[in-house]
């Protein structure tokens, strides 16, 4: 109870601290950000061919197999990709005193260099992504590095305002990426999703507002890049910025730093990105960077993306570049979790389908989905010559026809599909006889009152669905084998097939036993007082 009630006190602080600035006392100071050295000069660019067309791989607690990266490269640089962002998180192979923040199946040195080449032999320039703020739960969740949350309580951000987060994890996250990655022109050191900044003590006690502690430690980590790796070029999300005063971004000074990644995943841009905002970016960055998505975007906990939707984004955004602005770099991203804690959303190859459309979107600069598109994208999935023809993602957002094709993945799509056939067969059967029919529902159950010959009119349907789903656990340990290790495939058995055997065995518990009984007790059935 005294640990719930710390919690709830920390809750309760962190809510007040992100609209109140405290006076209070005076702290140790944290090291002076690095001078801001003279924004490099270059031309915006124009023109499509000229941008960076960007695939995101987020490999954090799921990394695909080398093998399954060779045949799924080509297949981007041939839909119009130009570079990825590979934001490794706890699949790289930290070491010294960050070691522990590697996964125990992270990726090793040799196979992070591997996909640098296999990068460069397809076209692809690799930009790194590391966290430097918020999402650094990998991190902050050990022990050793819990002393620079924060907020005890909450592991998501570094305190700026401890010296020893930055000089201890921040810079050293930052040196051990470059450092294997020689040949980077930019990195990506993240800062999205800050949601609690002013709100511990130390932080407080320096008196400055939220928005002058993200600009300092943005400008610390920046300036650290291009002070020590000369050429590379740090990239931030924009989302902390968007509610500044434009005054307040101009005067940041970080318009010589950083060059803002711009992130909306809804079709709905400027509701979200309102044309004031994007005035002041192109104003204060002489270069900006937009985002869409591919997968990872609409469910924490979705199986397939919504090809529909993400098209439609994309396809929106395409629609902003035809208005004349000047954007560096397009990313497509693809979470593979919403953080750390998150359990995994859409597989990359169960993704592949929505990806290739949304590079042939971008790549075209095309507005909107259109024949041409489409009958593009199936040649590029290798679908059958007699697949059914495809008029409109209206129809079927989804798209699960296209198992019928041949594309890298295809098999894991094609298993998808056969899950979510499966478990609305499994959830629409459960709710059929425990909350629509009356013979085992709770009630029934609690008190061993049911009629055995209703009860056995479902056991044919319960004992077929049992056999699919043990068919299906053995073709997804053979079929997700391909693609990523034991570890992610038995993550992805656990989350998605294992609540439907548990689902089912309920049922079968409930039935076996209401029907080991035979005779049966006068109502009322539960004990009453006497009148």
């Amino acid at each position: 109870m005294r640990r719930r009630a710390l919690l709830l006190c920390v809750l309760a602080a962190a809510s007040l601290a992100a609209g109140l600035l405290l006076l209070l006392g005076g702290e140790r100071p944290v090291p002076a950000p690095a001078p801001a050295p003279a924004p490099v000069s270059a031309p915006t660019p124009t023109a499509a061919e000229e941008r960076l067309r960007v695939v995101h791989l987020d490999l954090k607690g799921a990394p695909p197999r080398m093998r399954y990266l060779r045949a799924l490269l080509p297949l981007l640089a041939a839909a119009g990709a130009n570079a990825l962002l590979v934001e490794y998180e706890d699949m790289f192979p930290w070491d010294g005193a960050l070691r522990n923040a590697s996964a125990t199946n992270a990726w090793s040195r040799a196979q992070v260099t591997s996909l640098q080449a296999l990068a460069t032999r397809h076209g692809l320039e690799l930009i790194p992504l590391v966290q430097t703020f918020g999402h650094l739960e990998f991190a902050l969740k050990l022990p050793e590095f819990a002393r620079f949350r924060e907020l005890p309580a909450f592991p998501q951000e570094l305190c700026p305002s401890n010296p020893d987060a930055w000089q201890l994890l921040a810079r050293e996250l930052v040196r051990q990426v470059l450092a294997l990655h020689p040949r980077a022109r930019w990195l990506h050191i993240g800062c999205d999703e800050v949601f609690h900044l002013a709100a511990c003590g130390r932080c407080s006690r320096r008196r400055l507002e939220p928005r002058q502690l993200f600009v300092e430690h943005v400008t610390r980590v920046a300036g650290y890049v291009r002070a020590e790796f000369p050429g590379v070029t740090p990239l931030v999300w924009d989302d902390m910025l968007r509610h500044w005063s434009p005054l307040d971004l101009a005067d940041s000074g970080l318009g010589g730093l950083v060059e803002p990644v711009v992130w909306v995943y809804a079709p709905d841009i400027a509701r979200l990105l309102p044309h004031y905002v994007w005035h002041a970016y192109t104003r204060v960055f002489p270069r900006v960077w937009i985002a869409s998505a591919f997968k990872g975007a609409f469910g924490e906990t979705a199986l397939a993306p919504d090809v529909r939707r993400h098209a439609e984004n994309n396809a929106a955004w395409m629609r902003v570049l035809r208005g004349g602005a000047a954007v560096r770099g397009v990313v497509l991203t693809g979470w593979a979790r919403y953080d750390h804690f998150a359990v995994l959303c859409e597989l990359l190859p169960v993704a592949v389908p929505s990806l290739v459309l949304d590079l042939l979107l971008v790549s075209r600069e095309a507005p909107h989905v259109d024949e041409d598109v489409l009958r593009l994208w199936t040649r590029l999935l290798a679908c059958p010559p007699d697949a059914p023809p495809i008029h409109a993602l209206d129809a079927d957002p989804f798209q699960w026809r296209l198992a019928a094709c041949a594309f890298p993945g295809s098999d894991a799509f094609a298993l998808a599909g056969r899950l979510a056939t499966l478990r609305a067969r499994v959830n629409a059967l459960h709710e059929e006889l425990t909350e629509q029919r009356a013979w085992l529902t709770p009630y029934n159950v609690r008190h061993n009152f049911s009629s055995p010959w209703r009860v056995l009119e479902s056991h044919s349907t319960q004992q077929r669905l049992v056999r699919e789903l043990v068919d299906l656990r053995n073709a997804t340990m053979r079929v997700l084998g391909q693609y990523f290790d034991r570890y992610t495939t038995q993550e992805w058995l656990e989350q998605r097939v294992d609540p439907l055997e548990d689902k089912l065995g309920r049922l079968q518990s409930a039935s076996a036993r209401l029907l080991a009984w035979d005779t049966w007790p006068r109502r009322p059935l539960s004990a009453a007082e006497p009148p």
